[in-house]
């Protein structure tokens, strides 16, 4: 119910891969106590005895496997590549000329990378905001999304959010590569 609840927040989000893993063995583990339920419902009288050591080791096991649950103190969803919806911004203040150059070195050609860094809570995450929402409006490029990049820097989740957001999951051949083509600008 937590997870549902953060996944209808309007930011975006997605289950952590953690949370993801877990409940497909959740669900594994719902199937395997539900067969064990048929053999005790089915078994015959002779069978109980045995029936009954199975659902008590299946018992335990399901124990020990809600005892590895994600922890729901903390978040179960992160935030996912946008798909090209307008995220949420507050006011620009005095921020306008590091805007405006932003955006003339992305309508070059010849540019195919900008870096924007500075220290902390300087309005670097707000500006790129603004920009994602104007390059949505402004509909020049085919696709522009929104990635994450948490504190604990993954260059394979970051690739795989990329190749999501951009539908090429499945045509990756290789594992870890991905290879931005044509008229693709990377922020």
């Amino acid at each position: 119910m937590q997870l549902k609840a953060e996944l209808l927040s309007p930011r975006g989000k997605i289950p952590k891969q953690g949370v993801e893993n877990w409940l497909k063995d959740a669900k594994e583990m719902i199937a395997e106590a539900q067969d064990v339920e048929n053999k005790v419902r089915n078994g015959r009288y002779l069978c109980r005895a045995w029936n009954g050591k199975l659902v008590d080791e299946k018992t335990r096991e399901m124990k020990e496997f809600l005892d590895k649950a994600p922890n729901a103190s903390e978040a179960l969803a992160m935030d996912g590549p946008s798909g090209g919806l307008p995220l949420p911004t507050s006011e620009l203040v005095g921020e306008g000329a590091a805007r405006k150059e932003i955006w003339a070195c992305l309508m070059q050609e010849e540019v195919k990378k900008i870096g924007v860094w500075g220290m902390g809570d300087v309005g670097k995450t707000t500006i790129m905001k603004h920009i994602h929402n104007d390059l949505l409006k402004e509909q020049r490029f085919e696709r522009v999304i929104w990635v994450t990049i948490s504190k604990e820097f993954n260059v394979m989740k970051v690739q795989d959010d990329i190749a999501s957001a951009l539908k090429l999951k499945e045509d990756l051949a290789i594992e870890g590569v991905l290879v931005l083509r044509g008229n693709s600008k990377l922020i």
